[in-house]
């Protein structure tokens, strides 16, 4: 009762993150001789250097990480701030010290400010936080669905906060045979096509994605995916195709959504629109 009680809620007041202020994570001592190392809990977005006194750079296929070092020994006292993808800010004072307490520090969000991309879309966390919510509600159910060999998926939520669209699949296993998830795919396509002309279609990629890490599903057994996309101009012409491809399998399955199903997507309200009530 308490799981539909907090996903009921979730329709009126989204699970976003709100602004307010704490205090700067405080002192950061770098040397001339020895690199230190910042682990953030989500990517840079953005590095300021308060002077050139500061080296600092991204290790390659890394993108949590910063190494900063002094660019010349005895600097003055200056300043770094760290943006993440989370929409947290992170401001250090900045002293030179050529044996540092410590040169690899893990940070926590709760050592940052929060702030508000400014004509964005939800970030990385707000992502995350709707989306596992989103797994636990079972309220809705559109009729769209697909089955091979006792594998089915169909779609069991639509949801709507700003330009973000979320999409809660339900994927289960009725035959003896686990099924293996290969990978997702979603493309935008017109509804019907004349003879002899070719498809037109184009890929849409999710900004985040909900219950892929593991990929199978046991026999009998169930699995929710919940899939958060940048809104698309879909009309009564054109379709959103899920396509799910099963591993060194046969049983892939395909589940098509129409502009009028989106337009029962259940609204997830900000704080600020509190008020306004969503029919359910």
């Amino acid at each position: 009762m308490n799981r539909y009680i907090l996903i009921s809620l979730l329709c009126l007041l989204t699970c976003c993150l709100t602004a307010h202020a704490q205090d700067p994570h405080g002192r950061l001592e770098l040397a001339f001789h020895k690199t230190t190392s910042l682990i953030f809990p989500y990517a840079i977005q953005s590095v300021d250097r308060g002077s050139g006194e500061i080296l600092a750079q991204a290790p390659p296929g890394v993108g949590n990480v910063l190494q900063v070092k002094a660019a010349r020994p005895g600097f003055q006292e200056t300043n770094l701030t760290v943006i993440t993808a989370d929409g947290r800010l992170y401001d250090f004072s900045v002293l030179y010290d050529e044996h540092p307490a410590n040169t690899l520090l893990r940070l926590e969000a709760a050592q940052a400010t929060s702030v508000l991309f400014t004509g964005a879309g939800l970030n990385r966390k707000q992502l995350e936080d709707i989306a596992a919510q989103l797994a636990e509600d079972y309220r809705f159910y559109y009729g769209i669905k697909d089955m091979a060999g006792g594998a089915k998926a169909r779609v069991e939520g639509i949801y709507s906060r700003g330009s973000t669209l979320f999409y809660r699949i339900l994927l289960t296993n009725a035959s003896p045979v686990p099924y293996d998830l290969d990978f997702t795919r979603f493309t935008l396509r017109d509804r019907k096509q004349a003879k002899r002309t070719a498809t037109q279609e184009e890929e849409l990629l999710p900004l985040y994605t909900y219950g892929e890490e593991d990929k199978a599903v046991a026999a009998g057994g169930r699995k929710v995916l919940v899939f958060a996309l940048e809104k698309h101009n879909l009309n009564h012409h054109k379709e959103l195709v899920l396509h799910l491809f099963e591993k060194k399998g046969g049983r892939h399955l395909t589940l098509k959504v129409r502009d009028k199903d989106i337009l029962q997507a259940c609204p997830l309200l900000s704080p600020d629109e509190a008020g306004i009530f969503t029919p359910f």
